[in-house]
């Protein structure tokens, strides 16, 4: 009779995730609801304006010429999109500096048991002369509930940047050049986008970092954001983007070893509410 009654609350639990998530469909496209392309709390909090970012760990998802080249890694991500458990993402990140380059690895987990995405990533990164270039290897796999199978593929992503000045970064990246699909029947494309960005330090004070995004299925969108010390290391940051409109804002505590930040992205439509993140750096 137990039994009887936890399959009957099971199905209960899962018929309300479905509708949950069918309620949030039909506001904003299933696209939207992808896993993100950027990973990371400060990356949020600055409006996605990643590709010209310096000193991020989450590089090896955003902007692989970016990847730091001055210190060892390691990070740890969670957010929850419009507060729903089922919409998701976790990730970890490791950069290892060395003389022939940096190695980085990733691992990122979206969704939940009917519906998940998985990528593990290796990404390298070198320079020359103040030319910074680098390369991520992407395999992702998604997995769907109720017997409808599981489908993997293998994209490459490259990026470009220079250091013009000390606190100026230009930069650019492409993703899934390759153009890899899922599985054999549907042939799913995996998103494709462009971006280029630039960031500038003023003094130790602020950093302002922007770029223009192009998904090859819709319009350009515009991200933003300004990261400001407020003091010895709290930094407080705000961000925008278009297409689709979203807010965001954040802290971050910065320690020679340490660092964790919080942020929170509001999407311009009222029903979706608020997508609260956090993340961790250990380093040396």
């Amino acid at each position: 009779m137990k039994h009887i009654i936890l399959n009957h609350r099971h199905c209960y639990i899962t018929f309300l995730q479905l509708l949950l998530l069918g309620m949030t469909w039909t506001v904003c496209p299933p696209a939207e609801l992808k896993a993100q392309d950027v990973i990371g709390a400060r990356e949020l909090a600055v409006g996605q304006a990643t590709t010209a970012l310096p000193h991020s760990p989450w590089a090896v998802f955003a902007s692989p010429a970016m990847i730091s080249e001055k210190e060892t890694t390691i990070s740890f991500f969670g957010v929850r999109y419009f507060g729903l458990a089922e919409v998701s993402d976790l990730a970890a990140s490791v950069t290892y500096p060395t003389k022939a380059g940096v190695f980085a690895a990733a691992a990122h987990r979206y969704g939940y048991d009917l519906f998940s995405e998985n990528r593990m990533r290796a990404g390298y990164k070198n320079s020359v002369r103040g030319f910074h270039y680098g390369l991520v290897l992407n395999y992702s796999h998604v997995v769907q509930g109720g017997g409808y199978g599981s489908a993997g593929a293998l994209g490459i992503d490259i990026g470009l940047a220079a250091s013009i000045l000390p606190e100026l970064w230009i930069a650019a990246k492409a993703t899934n050049v390759n153009q890899p699909t899922y599985g054999s029947r549907n042939e799913e494309e995996l998103p494709r986008n462009l971006s280029m960005g630039f960031s500038y330090r003023l003094s130790d004070i602020a950093l302002l970092s922007t770029e223009l995004f192009k998904d090859v299925r819709f319009p350009v969108a515009y991200r933003g954001g300004v990261e400001v010390n407020i003091f010895n290391g709290l930094m407080g940051r705000v961000g925008i983007t278009t297409a689709p409109r979203t807010f965001s804002a954040g802290f971050g505590y910065l320690h020679s070893a340490w660092s964790a930040s919080v942020a929170v992205q509001r999407h311009a439509n009222n029903v979706l509410g608020y997508s609260p993140a956090v993340d961790f750096k250990i380093s040396w």
